[in-house]
């Protein structure tokens, strides 16, 4: 590979903030063994955090944001990868500590990457991206742990985002009674759309209460807000029931009065 590609940089310096489109060389990229050909990414709540001054994620600048990848492998020193593979990269350090996605090419380590599953195209793999990959794991781990249709209403939260949208989906398919929480009155009618059968307040999901059980009311619910919302849901969760935590946008662990 040649020549220069655009990539999206963030940077910090004394002068200001900055998040524009440059030009980069592979030169510029981190160290890894496989060289992809960027075919999509996604924008994921850690890419909105990097790309402001006050997002407190990125390690250090300048930086390429970005924590999935998709595209087609144009060098690998790793036997697992050769030049024309499909492949996607999720998480791990990417968009963080490593050189991510919004860039048209990425090195990245080799145990990040994993070959495009099948019946998945590369577009299809980014429009699920990170936050469906962990929609998906949520709910695999709440019926891993018992939960059935039959024991009752699932609650996700911060239901509006791409983990909680992607959630009451995959649920509502399962044949599952959804409830979902949100702040946005604007988005309820998308809410009922995607499958939801209630919609809560964030006032209601949020309030405290000096109670550490009340009437239970969840057989399962997939969390991506945490904060005061999860030391709710512990205080309504179903005997039995549990809760899948995989957001902390609430800010600190709950609080149990």
């Amino acid at each position: 590979m040649s020549g220069t590609f655009k990539a999206f940089i963030v940077d910090k310096k004394e002068e200001g903030f900055t998040a524009t489109f440059k030009d980069l060389t592979e030169a510029d990229l981190p160290p890894g063994e496989v060289l992809v050909k960027v075919a999509y990414s996604s924008v994921n709540y850690k890419d909105g955090l990097a790309s402001i001054p006050e997002g407190k994620i990125v390690r250090s600048y300048p930086f390429v944001p970005g924590v999935d990848v998709a595209g087609v492998v144009v060098e690998s020193s790793d036997p697992r990868f050769k030049p024309g593979d499909e492949v996607i990269a999720t998480s791990y350090e990417l968009g963080v500590s490593h050189y991510g996605g919004f860039s048209e090419y990425a090195r990245v380590k080799a145990d990040w990457v994993v070959p495009l599953p099948a019946g998945l195209s590369l577009k299809e793999a980014m429009a699920l991206g990170t936050a469906g990959f962990t929609a998906g794991l949520a709910v695999y781990k709440l019926e891993y742990n018992g939960l059935k249709p039959q024991n009752g209403p699932v609650l996700v939260t911060g239901a509006t985002g791409g983990l909680g949208s992607i959630a009451i989906s995959i649920l509502k398919n399962l044949g599952y009674t959804v409830a979902a929480s949100t702040g946005k009155e604007s988005e309820h009618a998308y809410l009922k759309e995607l499958g939801a059968d209630d919609i809560l307040t964030r006032e209601e999901t949020t309030a405290e209460s000096n109670r550490p059980l009340e009437k239970e009311r969840w057989a399962g619910s997939v969390d991506a807000v945490g904060g005061s919302t999860l030391a709710y849901l512990l205080r309504t969760t179903r005997y039995g029931g549990s809760i899948a935590a995989c957001g902390n946008t609430g800010g600190a662990g709950p609080v149990l009065r």
